[in-house]
């Protein structure tokens, strides 16, 4: 059985996925800011599940627990890098310490992780890493401007490092969930200024409406069961084997569809060496 480190499992698809591969006999590196929020986990798996402290902005954390873990005896064969959060709002109106706190989570997290757990994934080879990503990281979606930044972040690094770790036997796979039953439209969203109160004198103030009335349905609402992505994912170890893109829900498989056909870029050209000017259609 196979030990699984998985960031943000407090809530959401994090406890979803630990909850599923705890079911299935493995074992759990459950971690969080606040490890008081994961007792209960512990409790229902006492043998099996540990409970840790990680914020994964913080670089030297992510190292210690890795030597930690090794000294333990419990370094995972599976990480599942899954912390995050949406930030929202049009570019213009978020503020520095917004765009930094979205970055430094969702993308930077996520590499310092990586980058601790790599030597023990290496020597524990078949291992698997599993980068939550989301449908966010193949399209953009006007008012998630630095979301989609950091999540088409995390869709590029996955697919190099996925060639990196290949001859290791690490398989890489960018998992792109579209929209799941969490609390990510809820109390896990953050908002611009600007879009947690419109302004009619605001020039982004319709689309700041729109978001918040579609947010405010979407809560809770979601289609998805977090569950499913935890099965997909222990099927993917118990096979031993992942595909390097994981598009998960109805609804990412229909916005892939809808989309994929006009190359994600619908005005995209190419531009040979005896070419300057680009053509204007119409």
């Amino acid at each position: 059985m196979a030990i699984w480190l998985i960031t943000g499992a407090s809530r959401g698809i994090g406890r979803s996925i630990a909850e599923i591969a705890l079911e299935a006999g493995h074992s759990v590196v459950a971690t969080a800011r606040h490890p008081a929020t994961l007792e209960a986990l512990v409790a229902a798996y006492p043998n099996r599940c540990w409970a840790y402290p990680l914020d994964v902005c913080e670089r030297s954390q992510a190292f210690a627990l890795a030597h930690q873990l090794q000294h333990e005896g419990r370094s995972p064969t599976v990480l599942v890098n899954n912390a995050g959060y949406g930030l929202v709002g049009a570019f213009e109106t978020l503020p520095e310490a917004a765009i930094l706190r979205q970055v430094d989570t969702n993308l930077l997290g996520l590499l310092w992780v990586t980058q601790a757990f790599l030597p023990a994934l290496r020597q524990n080879a078949p291992s698997f890493i599993f980068n939550i990503s989301s449908i966010a990281g193949y399209f953009g979606f006007k008012g998630a401007t630095l979301y989609n930044a950091t999540k088409f972040a995390v869709t590029g690094f996955s697919e190099a490092l996925a060639q990196e770790l290949a001859p290791f036997g690490i398989w890489v796979s960018n998992v792109a969930p579209g929209p799941y039953r969490t609390d990510w439209a809820g109390a896990s969203l953050e908002k611009s200024p600007a879009l947690a109160q419109p302004d009619p004198r605001d020039p982004y103030c319709e689309l700041h409406q729109l978001m918040r009335e579609r947010y405010a349905q979407m809560d809770g609402q979601q289609p998805g069961d977090p569950k499913h992505i935890g099965r997909v994912l222990l099927n993917c170890v118990e096979m031993g084997w992942a595909p390097k893109h994981l598009i998960l829900g109805d609804e990412a498989q229909q916005t892939w569809y809808r989309y994929e056909p006009l190359r994600v870029w619908p005005e995209l050209q190419f531009i040979g060496h005896r070419q300057e000017k680009p053509h204007r259609p119409g």
